[in-house]
């Protein structure tokens, strides 16, 4: 097991936020912004994000030479899991990108080699970025980029601690989903989804779709709403946003009711323990 220093997660934070100029500065690039390659079923890739996992793999494993680096661009997605890990979604939410809707995120999380320790999701549109430490909390750092430039410590952040709420009440819940397009025509039966979806929505506030999981399981901590959950997503989708979640004080469990294999493609459903027991007979309609 390696135990990350204050030291070592202030530059892993240097990291992402650098690596996010690529972003902000390619983002009016028509050329940069062009679909390098179309993955599957409305699943794409593009140059911004092949530049932003090289800049971060090579920094991280500059500072980390012995860990390991699963980036979802990798063609290469299996590790030893008794060694540290470094697990980066350079864009989640990439066709958020391609059409300039201001709602993506940097992804990374750390695995020690026993268990999640520290987790990155960044927003370069709104400077916003959501941390967490195993046993230390979660926090939401805005105006990012200003506070890093000017600290010398990690302690020297300006931190909102977040705390997820205690709703009990289904009828006030706010719901966020990911309909898991890549996976269309394959074992995922989308009527049934969206039959359950009708059934929540019928029973909740109101639903949300965003396209980026990995803010959507940031968002929850931070109460923008109150549930999430996809049928299927892989691990540099959800490994950030788990920690990010439980260290808010909320549960994340695939549709089993069971505790995610981060290493493993799997449903998500996440919520305050609560709502999230409330929820789950909706969601047990999804299982096979």
């Amino acid at each position: 097991m390696y135990q990350l220093t204050n030291k070592e997660k202030f530059e892993a934070i240097r990291i992402v936020l650098q690596s996010s100029n690529i972003i902000t500065s390619k983002i009016k690039s028509p050329e940069d912004k062009n679909i390098v390659k179309q993955k599957g079923f409305a699943d794409y890739v593009t140059k911004i994000d092949y530049d932003v996992q090289k800049y971060i793999e090579n920094q991280v494993l500059n500072l980390f030479p012995d860990h390991q680096f699963l980036g979802e661009e990798n063609e290469q997605h299996e590790f030893d899991q008794s060694i540290p890990c470094w697990i980066l979604d350079p864009v989640d939410g990439t066709k958020n990108l391609i059409l300039n809707a201001q709602h993506s995120s940097i992804s990374l999380a750390f695995w020690n080699g026993e268990e999640l320790a520290f987790a990155l999701i960044y927003n370069p549109f709104l400077d916003e970025l959501y941390e967490a430490s195993k046993n230390e909390g979660s926090y939401l750092i805005r105006h990012a980029k200003q506070q890093i430039i000017g600290a010398k410590e990690f302690q020297a952040l300006e931190k909102m601690k977040l705390i997820i709420n205690d709703l009990s009440d289904l009828r006030n819940a706010i719901v966020a989903f990911g309909s898991s397009p890549y996976d269309r025509g394959t074992e995922i039966d989308h009527k049934v989804i969206f039959q359950v979806l009708y059934d929540i929505f019928d029973n909740t506030e109101d639903i949300r779709r965003y396209g980026s999981a990995a803010l959507d399981l940031a968002y929850l901590a931070a109460n923008r709403h109150h549930i999430f959950f996809e049928s299927k997503l892989r691990p540099w989708d959800f490994a950030a946003g788990i920690l990010i979640v439980q260290e808010s004080g909320g549960v994340v469990t695939d549709f089993y009711n069971k505790p995610i294999d981060i290493f493993k493609v799997s449903s998500v459903l996440s919520a305050n323990p609560i709502l999230h027991k409330l929820v789950l007979p909706f969601i047990e309609k999804l299982l096979n």
